[in-house]
């Protein structure tokens, strides 16, 4: 279930990731609220087309750039400037889930950890704090960082580890630019799901995986992408600014703090 139409009517936001799984439904609840969206993609620009396909073509701006490295996150900020002069909210969804393999050759462990860093720290890290500058600089402004409950208590999967640390790395700074910048009008929320029913998952990778991963959860099945979407739509909104700072988790009481 989305927000109310029109709740998010004149606001401009930047969707990272936004060509499949959580990215997608969450550019969907975003037009569905009237956001005018910019939607990043790397590689798979029919999907971000198709997530954004609601929206007449004025409230919708599809960007590729490659998160990779700090300029192209620092190149797509300025070309979501450019577009409608101003941002209002970003969301940093991109991330990669590379195979880092404990006991596999060092080559492949070196690579991920590389790759992982780059794309979920080095090249988002760049993006927010452009974001964060630019919003200190006009008095408001929403930053929500997608994280992951294996950033909270590490990865039960050993081959993820890269995973796990590049997101707690994230949330890290978000939390740090959130308590340095809370005067000037910045708010930086974090969402952490758990298992989220995506084909990134592992568990979205069979049919076998899913079953056995949703037995073990506290409710029985997988995260549905649609309630993380919609808890990020509602935080776009600025509703809450007391909220800045805080993580909230989405895994159905699996980790409880």
């Amino acid at each position: 279930m989305y927000l109310a139409q029109n709740a998010l009517a004149g606001r401009t936001v930047l969707l990272t990731g936004a060509s499949r799984g959580i990215g997608a439904v969450t550019a969907r609840a975003l037009a569905a609220a009237d956001a005018n969206v910019i939607a990043q993609y790397r590689t798979q620009r029919d999907g971000a087309e198709q997530a954004v396909d609601a929206l007449p073509d004025d409230r919708k701006l599809l960007l590729q750039a490659d998160l990779g490295t700090p300029a192209g996150a620092r190149g797509l900020w300025r070309s979501a400037l450019a577009w409608h002069h101003d941002v209002d909210v970003v969301v940093l969804n991109a991330a990669v889930i590379p195979d880092t393999p404990f006991d596999g050759p060092d080559e492949l462990w070196d690579a991920g950890w590389q790759d992982a860093l780059q794309v979920n720290v080095i090249g988002a890290g760049a993006l927010m704090r452009e974001a964060a500058r630019h919003f200190a600089a006009r008095g408001s402004g929403t930053i929500i960082v997608l994280s992951s409950w294996a950033a909270e208590q590490g990865s039960r999967i050993l081959d993820v580890s890269s995973y796990a640390a590049s997101k707690a790395a994230i949330r890290n700074l978000a939390q740090t630019i959130a308590r340095n910048f809370a005067r000037q009008g910045l708010r930086v929320h974090i969402v952490a799901p758990g298992v989220v029913d995506t084909g990134m998952s592992v568990a979205g990778k069979d049919e076998p995986a899913r079953r056995a991963t949703a037995g073990g959860l506290a409710m029985g099945r997988l995260v549905e992408a649609g309630e993380v979407a919609s808890l990020v739509a509602f935080l776009a909104t600025g509703e809450c600014p007391s909220l800045t700072g805080a993580t909230l988790d989405i895994n159905g009481a699996s980790y409880i703090r």
